[in-house]
């Protein structure tokens, strides 16, 4: 038997075009809503299922990405026994960041990356280069935007 895990969704954006693709990979994954909702995509709600095979986020994500490059989303897959898990998120004419994560959705960043980001820099903190901190700043900016926008 293959390792499973539970796999989220959150849905910030979504043109009306892209609707019947999202709506496919929420139900080739099994995803049901967290809240009561209509049998439509419903914004900003988490969408979930207990039990998917080990790199259905990667799956759901490429599918996403390829079938409804407008759709602002958010997934992850939760950890098995001492792997990471897995967290995609993306916003159209932002970008897309993927990394591994917590069983909360929390990217996770080693402490070596920062550390030898740290040891490598130059003296002055305000010259210190570009690191999985600051690269991805203005991303998760948005992202915070988009998780606090109001829902219609």
């Amino acid at each position: 038997m293959s390792d499973r895990s539970a796999l989220q969704l959150y849905i910030y954006a979504l043109p009306e075009e892209d609707r019947a693709a999202a709506q496919l990979g929420i139900d080739d994954n099994c995803l049901e809503p967290c809240e009561p909702s209509s049998s439509d995509i419903t914004l900003g709600v988490r969408y979930q299922t207990e039990q998917v095979p080990v790199g259905s986020a990667h799956g759901l994500a490429v599918h996403l990405l390829a079938s409804a490059p407008g759709t602002a989303f958010e997934l992850w897959q939760d950890p098995v026994f001492e792997h990471a898990g897995h967290y995609v998120a993306h916003l159209p004419g932002i970008g897309t960041y993927e990394g591994p994560c917590d069983s909360h959705g929390s990217p996770l960043v080693k402490l070596t990356e920062v550390l030898d980001t740290v040891a490598t820099a130059p003296d002055s903190p305000s010259a210190l280069p570009e690191d999985e901190f600051t690269r991805h700043g203005p991303f998760f900016a948005a992202l915070q935007r988009a998780q606090a926008a109001p829902r219609s």
